[in-house]
């Protein structure tokens, strides 16, 4: 969203804007007053309101509010100066806002380096003038911070394939070693035939016909890792010698723990005397043994990485009610996923801004609007009947920081239900559905009159889950009962085509009012009793979007007897692949669920959406290790 498609927004909310020098969304006390607070003034959500917060929040200027991101520092800002405006009560822990901790996207500092000489004090001490120095190389997606010193050690391609009989390493000890590894593969063996059928009501996959994840590059660096090396150098392939160096993809989740390089053609020929490009040739002529492995060479690697963490907020504000004893929580995530990477459905864009304008600037506009209602009848002499909290939550796409750590850390007591807006904007087009109409019994009464109001037809499920693992999540994990507006997937979803041209001001227009009016009736209600939702309730018409199920790319080992998922491998270019999985690793928990069988893997899966972000949790080599990994699907192109 460029500064420029702004003009005729403003222009349109200035014409039906509070009196001047008020900011746009001004309170309905405001215009209230200007009618000598006239009984018969009639409040109603507005559509060019919302447009114009959506075309804020959306605009490139924000750099796509990644949480803990400048971009999304001024978001934060916008929505304090809005509540504050509104007359609301600041409701967290240092005025409107409660800071947590987020992971901040991964950088290449620009600064990686390698030295080597055939003396190791030349690389102990580069003083004396032995060591050479290049800047021929980039980081790995999967390299580690810091620094590793050793002796080179040539492993070829860095291929190990037990099922084909394959060990690059065999006989090698890595252990203290810097790893250097040619980029590519070598041919593909020849498939043996297939003598026997499989069994009756058996499957076979048939003969294989590539390396599949073998010969990826984290598997190799990986193979290096857990063989005791300190850091890997991966060379060009000759055969891409007019090629860039791959850059560092910070959209890749997996995470190799060791500084980890790609060398150019010059660098990797230095290192080999000469010699990588003719010794490459000879590996894929079927000599495996190819060139004396260790090398007399010393190395001193630096990869720049840096992963760090970093400050978000949530924004919070209270309207006082009638019955402070009771609370009701509307809320929105703010956030987005800034310049791409992690969460992004489009690998190809990152560093392109993802601008989030149905995702969620259209639900953070929602509450806003509810707020400035709700504000402006308060004033009027007509409060709600309990006390409201207007809650916009950071670190949604990261994987709900922001709400859990709103309910681990609460700023109020009496919580009764959650209203969650996350992506409202394309009613129109696609509809509303409404889930977690079975976590109160209730919600089913409700929901008919607010949708005849709002001249809606929702679809309504009963369960909280399906699409969306959102933010309404959190609170239904600790038992209150919940709803969740959305108007559904579409093929702009978590790309940096998102953006202000697609919202659909007047179908936002009538989720306000909906949600206006469950507010009303939530806060009202002195007794609300959660139910425990099961995951497939919902009503007797097809659910929307099932084309949009949520993909892994694992391939479970289905005799596994518990005690977590074995994987037998994992898909290549997958969600599973990208963030590092491997074969014979152990899932023990996906999305805060934990994994003993098939079925609870399957179970939380169904509950989340392509791109969101799950912490996955497994066992490698007895040891429990952890990533978060953004789930795709195969159905957006």
């Amino acid at each position: 969203m460029r500064p420029s498609h702004l003009a005729p927004i403003l222009l349109t909310i200035a014409a039906c804007s509070a009196p001047a020098g008020a900011p746009p969304g001004g309170t309905g006390a405001q215009m209230g007053a200007s009618s000598a607070s006239s009984r018969a003034v009639v409040l109603r959500a507005e559509a060019p309101r919302l447009a114009a917060d959506v075309a804020w929040l959306a605009d490139d200027a924000r750099y796509g509010r990644r949480a803990g991101t400048p971009g999304e520092d001024a978001a934060r800002d916008f929505l304090v100066a809005r509540f504050l405006a509104l007359g609301l009560e600041p409701a967290g822990e240092q005025g409107y806002l409660q800071a947590f901790e987020v992971p901040l996207p991964a950088v290449d500092g620009g600064a990686s380096r390698l030295e080597w000489s055939t003396h190791a004090e030349g690389v102990d001490d580069p003083q004396l003038g032995r060591a050479k120095q290049a800047t021929d190389l980039v980081p790995l997606f999967c390299s580690g911070g810091g620094e590793a010193v050793g002796e080179l050690v040539w492993v070829g391609f860095g291929i190990v394939d037990e099922e084909l009989g394959r060990d690059d390493f065999a006989d090698l000890d890595v252990t203290g070693r810097i790893v250097m590894i040619a980029r590519g593969l070598p041919p593909f063996p020849e498939a043996a035939p297939v003598e026997e059928q499989p069994a009756a009501g058996g499957y076979s996959h048939g003969p294989r016909t590539s390396w599949g994840t073998a010969g990826s590059i984290f598997t190799k660096v990986m193979n290096a890792k857990h063989r005791g090396a300190a850091g890997v150098v991966l060379a060009q392939d000759p055969g891409r010698a007019g090629e860039a160096l791959l850059r560092f993809d910070a959209g890749q989740e997996a995470r190799a723990g060791i500084p980890a390089v790609m060398a150019g053609l010059e660098l990797a020929e230095g290192l080999l005397d000469g010699e990588y490009a003719s010794y490459v040739e000879r590996l894929r002529a079927g000599d495996l043994r190819v060139g004396a492995h260790e090398r007399n060479v010393f190395v001193r690697l630096s990869a720049d990485v840096q992963r760090g963490m970093g400050s978000a907020e949530n924004v919070l504000a209270r309207l006082e009610g009638a019955d402070s004893s009771r609370v009701v929580v509307i809320g929105a995530h703010y956030d987005h996923l800034g310049l791409g990477g992690t969460g992004s459905l489009s690998s190809s864009s990152i560093g392109e801004v993802h601008n989030g304008a149905d995702d969620n600037a259209s639900g953070t506009a929602a509450v806003l609007e509810l707020a400035r209602l709700f504000a402006a009848e308060a004033a009027l002499g007509k409060p709600p009947a309990c006390d409201l909290y207007f809650a916009l939550w950071s670190g949604e796409e990261l994987g709900l920081l922001g709400s859990k750590h709103w309910v681990a850390n609460p700023t109020a007591s009496g919580v009764t239900v959650n209203l969650n807006m996350d992506m409202v904007g394309r009613e129109r087009s696609n509809g509303l559905q409404v889930m977690g109409a079975g976590t109160s019994d209730a919600f089913v009464d409700w929901l008919p009159e607010a949708a005849s109001r709002a001249e809606l037809d929702p679809i309504v499920t009963l369960s909280g889950h399906g699409i969306g693992g959102s933010d309404h999540q959190s609170f239904l994990e600790v038992g209150t009962p919940a709803l969740h507006l959305f108007t559904g997937v579409h093929g702009d979803y978590h790309r940096p085509s998102d953006d202000f041209e697609g919202f659909e001001s007047e179908g936002a227009r009538r989720v306000t009012e909906y949600a206006r009016y469950l507010t009303k009736r939530a806060s009202a209600a002195t007794e609300l009793a959660f139910i425990e939702p099961e995951l497939g309730e919902q009503d007797d018409r097809a659910q929307k979007d099932r084309s949009w199920s949520a993909w892994f790319g694992s391939i479970p080992d289905y005799a596994g007897g518990g005690g977590g998922l074995l994987l037998s491998g994992v898909q290549e270019d997958s969600p599973a692949a990208r963030a590092g999985l491997l074969r014979g690793d152990v899932l023990v928990e996906v999305g805060g669920v934990a994994i003993d069988t098939i079925h609870d893997f399957v179970y939380t899966l169904q509950r989340h959406k392509p791109g969101d972000v799950v912490l996955v949790r497994y066992e490698r080599r007895g040891s429990v290790e952890e990533v978060r990994l953004t789930l795709g699907t195969r159905a957006i192109e």
